[in-house]
C-alpha cells in the first residue's frame, strides 16, 4: 500500500504523488486560476503571493509567496482558515521522472494538533 501522508513532529504534513503529465502542465495547475479551480482551490499562487479559496470549508488562504522557481517549486506562507489561523508554510516542489512529474508537498509549522486534518485535506484535494 502507499503511504498517504506522512506527519512528522506533530507539526509538519508531507504528500508525495507521481502525476502522468509534465512538470509544466503540473506547475500550470498549480498556479493559475484556471488549474487551481480544477484542482485544489479557487484562486491564484505567485510569483509575490498566494490566496486559495476552499469551498469545503469556507476559509480563505492568503500569504506571501517565499520561493518561486517555475516550474520547480513554489513555497508560501498559510495565513488563515479555521484550524491555523497563521504561521505555516507550504512548499510543493516538482521533479520531472520520465513523462510524469513527482509532486512533493510539505505543509510545515502546523499549531496545535491540526497535522492530521491538514494530511487528511491535502490527501483529498491532491487526489481528486
Amino acid at each position: 500500500m502507499t503511504e498517504l501522508a506522512r506527519i512528522t513532529g506533530g507539526h509538519t504534513v508531507r504528500l508525495e504523488r507521481v502525476f502522468p503529465v509534465s512538470a509544466e502542465q503540473l506547475w500550470a495547475y498549480l498556479t493559475t486560476p484556471d488549474g487551481l479551480r480544477r484542482w485544489i482551490a479557487e484562486g491564484q499562487i505567485g510569483p509575490e503571493r498566494a490566496e486559495l479559496r476552499f469551498h469545503d470549508n469556507h476559509s480563505v488562504i492568503e500569504g506571501p509567496v517565499l520561493a518561486w522557481d517555475p516550474p520547480r517549486l513554489v513555497e508560501f506562507g498559510w495565513d488563515g482558515g479555521p484550524t491555523q489561523p497563521a504561521g505555516s508554510r507550504v512548499r510543493f516542489e516538482l521533479t520531472a521522472e520520465g513523462d510524469s512529474t513527482r509532486l512533493v508537498l510539505t505543509h510545515t509549522q502546523i499549531t496545535g494538533q491540526a497535522a492530521p486534518s491538514f494530511a487528511a485535506g491535502w490527501h483529498r484535494h491532491l487526489d481528486t
